[in-house]
């Protein structure tokens, strides 16, 4: 268990993000990356501990250009954040 000291400094933190599948808005089995599913997963990364970095590690064959540009427009809002 690791004990808060006050006057001593955290290492810094660096969330990791990873990422698996297509990018579209769904299929047929709902599968698939798209913003509407990432948000929470993205906002918490941001937000948790406030990280100094958030890497994204991402397997995907491709996908809706238009969802790869609203999941990249969200996540360059939170980094400027």
């Amino acid at each position: 268990m690791r004990r808060f000291i006050p006057f001593v400094k955290s290492p810094p933190r660096v969330a990791v993000i990873r990422l698996a599948g297509a990018i579209g808005s769904g299929g047929r089995f709902g599968a698939g990356l798209n913003d509407e599913t990432l948000a929470p997963v993205i906002e918490r990364a941001f937000a948790r501990g406030k990280p100094v970095a958030v890497a994204l590690v991402i397997n995907s064959p491709g996908g809706s250009p238009a969802q790869s540009s609203l999941i990249a427009a969200r996540i360059r809002r939170l980094a400027e954040e």
